[in-house]
């Protein structure tokens, strides 16, 4: 009846639960705006072998490549790695990673950058490559994991091409845990 009807729409409506944010990064208040060769200090990750691009150290980069923050570039000295220092504690369900990536900018070919998603343990949870022209705008890219176990994880991203100090660019680093539609029963 119509009571019944009612525990049926809250029940629905409770089994859409919003993600939650756990990381949302655009590096714009890295280094007090001020661009950096081999950049470390980052707030959310540790870093190795990467440039932060932003005002005094090749920013027009990030906007040849449409950007208009700053922005990563993910060989320093050679390839670079960015880790999250935090290990997200991440229930079973849906984990979904957000990033900008863009080509070098450069006219350099054969770079790439692999996002992988691996627990304090070193089980590779995600891994995927992905590789753009030289000249290409940042793209936006997403994916989604479901977990069956609850576990620490960290996001990382790697550059792997030639260590020529020209890798792709990173931007916009979003971590997003839950949104999954999980069953729920009414109460009748």
């Amino acid at each position: 009846t119509l009571a019944f009807a009612a525990c049926l729409a809250a029940a629905a409506t409770a089994a859409h639960a919003d993600p939650t944010v756990l990381l949302a990064d655009d590096f714009n208040a890295e280094h007090g705006g001020v661009g950096s060769a081999e950049y470390s200090g980052f707030a959310n990750f540790s870093a190795a072998n990467v440039d932060l691009l932003a005002p005094g150290y090749f920013y027009s980069l990030c906007q040849l490549a449409g950007g208009s923050t700053p922005c990563v570039d993910m060989e320093g000295s050679g390839n670079g790695t960015l880790t999250t220092l935090t290990a997200y504690d991440l229930a079973p369900g849906t984990v979904t990673m957000q990033f900008d990536l863009a080509g070098d900018q450069r006219g350099r070919s054969g770079n790439s950058v692999v996002a992988s998603l691996v627990s304090i343990f070193g089980e590779v949870l995600f891994s995927e490559s992905f590789s753009l022209a030289s000249d290409a705008d940042f793209t936006t890219f997403s994916r989604s994991v479901t977990l069956a176990d609850p576990t620490q994880a960290r996001l990382r991203f790697q550059s792997v091409g030639p260590a020529d100090s020209m890798g792709m660019l990173l931007d916009n680093v979003v971590l997003t845990a839950g949104g999954a539609i999980t069953p729920a029963v009414p109460e009748p």
